[in-house]
């Protein structure tokens, strides 16, 4: 039976979300109440048996090395495999940082080296999916393919200003012919998810050319000369898919999972669970004021006041009189008496005084940065 082994990036998309990720990696970014991003590809690796697991890190990763610890909630707490951080040099110690996915994976080469797996699942860090990497490693298995890329067909009705893939896929193959690298998102387009299932000894390949040639990019040099080389096959996902890829996008992903059909999809599959640390937090604590409609609110949470359309992620205090609306509000934060929020996002330990009126605008939410007091 052939084996798989993951990589996971956790930096890569950084600069695309500055104001959550000024203290922390896109991967550890809080999502939906109790969650992290990172927790999403960890918990698809895991539901396919994929048990050796790298994470490239680069900077600010305190927080994930807190969340993942040795892999504990994922079942990957082994003696033998289980989750690693990959160092963000080339030799410990010493050496650049990584500037992008290519030079990631070019400083990976030593763990992918030592991998005795058939198969490297590599994935970014910033979508919020539940996918199932079983059917994508048996349509790449069965067709015999080196590379398989994962995309979906997406019509962008708002223009997103990010650098991202289009394969151009062979209708009667379903092959990918050609790439095409972009710096926005519109129309619609087979975008790129940035999930392939590769063989170990062509992804080993590919770090040797790339090195060997001078490349600086997977999508613009490395990844279209190997659509020369070898046989890559596209894997078109139908299911849900949030990029979180700007402020705008974040708050997006997290209002889809007021929508039961989203949430049902991302977390009530018996066959593919979501998987996070656990915190043994007291139950959230309601008084005879809270009102509470459409919201997914965590543990540890002292609420009085009125909570709509929002996210409340733990050990928050919304007092009486405050009045919440299409926001998401992190950790540890303190609404008091009387304040007002609407299209608001935080980041965790927030105090927002005693009647203090704060809005952004549909489309266009407003960021309140860690430890402000407002």
């Amino acid at each position: 039976m052939k084996t798989t082994a993951g990589i996971i990036f956790s930096n890569i998309h950084d600069s695309e979300l500055p104001e959550l990720t000024k203290l922390r990696t896109i991967g550890s970014v809080p999502i939906a109440a109790r969650y992290r991003l990172i927790d999403f590809p960890l918990s698809s690796m895991t539901n396919a048996n994929i048990q050796e697991i790298g994470i490239i890190c680069k900077t600010k990763y305190h927080s994930l090395l807190g969340h993942v610890g040795a892999g504990k909630p994922w079942d990957l707490a082994r003696k033998n495999g289980g989750v690693s951080i990959i160092s963000p040099f080339v030799d410990a110690g010493s050496g650049p940082l990584y500037a992008n996915r290519l030079e990631a994976l070019q400083n990976s080469l030593n763990f992918v080296n030592r991998l005795t797996a058939d198969y490297i699942v590599l994935s970014d860090s910033d979508l919020l999916v539940n996918i199932d990497y079983n059917d994508i490693l048996k349509a790449h298995e069965e067709s015999g393919a080196e590379i398989t890329a994962v995309y979906k067909k997406t019509e962008f009705k708002e223009t997103l200003y990010v650098h991202n893939v289009e394969f151009i896929v062979d209708k009667e193959t379903g092959e990918i012919k050609k790439s095409a690298v972009h710096n926005e998102l519109k129309g619609k387009l087979n975008h790129s998810l940035n999930i392939y299932v590769i063989n170990k000894q062509t992804l080993m390949d590919m770090i040797n050319t790339s090195l060997v040639f001078g490349y600086k990019s997977f999508s613009k040099e490395l990844f279209p000369a190997f659509l020369k080389r070898v046989k890559v096959m596209a894997y078109e996902y139908e299911g849900y898919v949030c990029d979180v890829v700007s402020l705008q996008q974040y708050w997006n992903a997290n209002m889809d999972l007021l929508n039961k059909t989203v949430r049902d999809e991302i977390f009530n599959r018996p066959e593919l669970p979501v998987y996070t640390l656990t915190n043994d937090s007291d139950p959230t604590v309601y008084a005879d004021t809270a009102k509470i409609s459409n919201s997914l609110i965590s543990d540890g949470c002292e609420i009085a006041g009125t909570v709509e359309n929002s996210i409340i992620s733990r050990g928050v205090r919304i007092d009486e009189g405050v009045v919440i609306k299409n926001s998401i509000i992190q950790a540890d934060s303190i609404i008091e008496t009387g304040a007002s929020l609407n299209y608001i996002v935080t980041d965790k330990n927030v105090v927002v005084r005693k009647s203090k009126e704060i809005a952004g605008a549909k489309g266009l939410p407003f960021f309140i940065p860690v430890n402000t007091i407002i």
